[in-house]
């Protein structure tokens, strides 16, 4: 994925830092409502699915703000 964020510009890294926080906080409600229904590999998945989003947008914002 990180490949194709070099292609993209400035504002089209903000927007997907706003689609990602977004997907991460439905992504968070999931998992708060749900996890009792989970099998514990399918929440292992979640829970890893949440820390590489967490490390996309804080690498995106970090590009971004050396770039602006």
């Amino acid at each position: 994925m990180k490949k194709i964020y070099e292609y993209i510009s400035i504002d089209e890294k903000k927007e997907v830092v706003e689609k990602l926080k977004a997907d991460l906080k439905q992504l968070e409600q999931e998992i708060n409502q749900n996890k009792d229904s989970f099998s514990k590999l399918v929440c292992e998945i979640l829970y890893s699915t949440r820390d590489k989003w967490h490390l996309e947008i804080e690498e995106l914002e970090n590009e971004i703000k050396a770039n602006s």
